[in-house]
């Protein structure tokens, strides 16, 4: 009994670490020069986003169209 509770304690931690590192993976803000309103950068698979910057941070991005 003791031996299935470390092994589901080791298993809960193994989750939250994986889960730990796939949020922070997906965050990360695609690197935008914030000089004019609106810039367009590379997106996460590489293409291209426009972006809008309020106050010369970046403020969302999404895909170019009209």
């Amino acid at each position: 009994m003791k031996t299935l509770g470390l092994l589901l304690l080791a298993l809960g931690v193994l989750a939250a670490a994986l889960a730990a590192v796939v949020v922070t993976r997906g965050t990360k803000p695609p690197a935008a020069d914030c000089t004019s309103r609106v810039v367009i950068s590379r997106g996460p698979h590489g293409e291209p986003v426009e972006c809008v910057c309020i106050a010369g941070r970046l403020s969302t991005c999404f895909e170019p169209g009209p």
